[in-house]
């Protein structure tokens, strides 16, 4: 029995290196769809991905962890018909750059603004999910005469209580991600852990589509990817920062979205940082509800943003 559970580790860990081996070396990046393309800017000392198309107001999507521009793939047809969609990859993931520091949300949101301002653009429509919601949030408390409405979906915003606390008491992975090591015990295995990370806070089972795996699989297997992402759970400079944004209530028209599995708490939560808030609740979903109710989610982007 010993011997054959051995060899049944062995087995397994063998194909977990070949896995992982594949999909780092092997799967190329997503194509976005049709009417897109993928482009390239240096801004803020480092290159940021991203991918853009479509016509109308600027729209930033802004993804979170453990995915990257990608996650709003679905999204992109339709939004693009009445948006110009700017789906960047944040600093640290996929194609973006990877530098040592710099990963305070204060810092990636100027990296966001600076290409904005690249792009040509002075005042912006933006949407963000997880981390990319806390990237958001610090994009329209320093820059709020430059975003016209902000949109921010399931997720919370460092130090702002007693939500703060709470949810991260429960969440495992804030601390994992912050300890000395856990880049090195992930790297080269993301595979295996997000295998195991997806299905932790979602509602619906298996509402990924292969491609969605294999393709934000291999953004945090890129080199430094890895390292650089869990960078953005070391929240202390972040909490120091929301302090000071919050002595300033956002003003613009904010979208709490909050699914109804994860994060009920959304709208009170988003209330304590701006006096005009609208809650839109995604029901039936956890985290990730982009995938899991794709159209329960474009439909509340695109009545909150189309309403002038």
């Amino acid at each position: 029995m010993l011997i054959a559970s051995t060899l049944s580790y062995h087995t397994s860990f063998s194909r977990n290196i070949i896995a992982q081996t594949a999909i780092t070396n092997g799967t190329k990046p997503a194509l976005p769809p049709k009417g897109f393309s993928s482009q390239y800017a240096i801004v803020n000392g480092v290159k940021i991905h991203y991918v853009i198309g479509g016509h109308g107001t600027p729209l930033m999507l802004v993804h979170g962890f453990p995915q990257n521009w990608y996650m709003w793939n679905r999204l992109l047809p339709e939004l693009s018909k009445h948006f110009t969609v700017i789906a960047p990859d944040l600093r640290g993931v996929g194609e973006s750059g990877k530098p040592q520091g710099g990963y305070d949300k204060k810092n990636m949101a100027i990296d966001l603004h600076e290409l904005a301002k690249k792009l040509g653009y002075k005042k912006i429509d933006i949407a963000g999910h997880d981390i990319g919601m806390m990237v958001a949030y610090a994009y329209a408390a320093q820059f709020p005469n430059e975003v016209n409405k902000l949109a921010l979906l399931d997720a919370l915003i460092p130090g702002v209580e007693p939500v703060w606390s709470q949810v991260k008491a429960q969440a495992w992975w804030f601390g994992f991600f912050t300890q000395p090591h856990s880049s090195e015990v992930a790297e080269g295995r993301m595979n295996l852990f997000l295998e195991d990370f997806f299905p932790a806070v979602s509602f619906v089972q298996n509402s990924f589509t292969t491609r969605e795996k294999a393709e934000f699989t291999r953004a945090y297997s890129v080199k430094g990817a890895t390292r650089a992402s869990f960078l953005w759970f070391v929240f202390e400079q972040d909490i120091k920062d929301n302090e000071e944004f919050r002595k300033n209530k956002l003003a613009m028209p904010v979208l709490a979205m909050g699914s109804d599995h994860f994060a009920p708490f959304l709208g009170a939560h988003v209330r304590l940082v701006a006096s005009n808030v609208k809650d839109c609740t995604i029901t039936g979903s956890g985290h990730w509800i982009v995938q899991e109710r794709t159209e329960q989610v474009q439909k509340g982007l695109l009545e909150f943003f189309m309403e002038r």
